[in-house]
């Protein structure tokens, strides 16, 4: 007997679409992102885990849970120092990202009746 395969329309997050909270999916989708790009790096540069360990700073165990995407025994912040030490400026990118925001007035809102003042450095 045949089953029938039903198929629903994704959001685009596959953690949102398996219950989780739209903000816990939105930081799920994120480690993963960065640790599949690591992995894409890792595999791309032709490394074993216990040379990927020596150059992304972390042990070879860590390799290990990384490549066998163990997204719950990492941070974001553990992946984003791992994507620096692999070359990625990613701090320096939002570094720059949060520069050029905060160089630009604050924006006015109609519902505020206080005015916000900047100071100059």
């Amino acid at each position: 007997m045949t089953k029938k395969i039903e198929f629903i329309e994704s959001s685009g997050n596959l953690f949102e679409d398996v219950g989780f909270g739209k903000q816990e999916a939105k930081k799920l989708q994120f480690k993963s992102y960065l640790m599949v790009s690591l992995m894409k790096y890792i595999k791309g540069c032709g490394l074993t885990q216990t040379e990927a360990a020596k150059r992304l700073g972390v042990t070879q165990s860590r390799m290990s849970n990384l490549m066998n995407h163990r997204i719950d025994l990492f941070s974001a912040e553990m992946l984003l120092d791992m994507m620096e030490r692999a070359g990625f400026r990613v701090y320096e990118k939002m570094e720059n990202d949060i520069t050029d925001f905060l160089s630009h007035a604050w924006p006015k809102t109609k519902t505020s009746k206080q005015s916000h003042v900047r100071h100059a450095s």
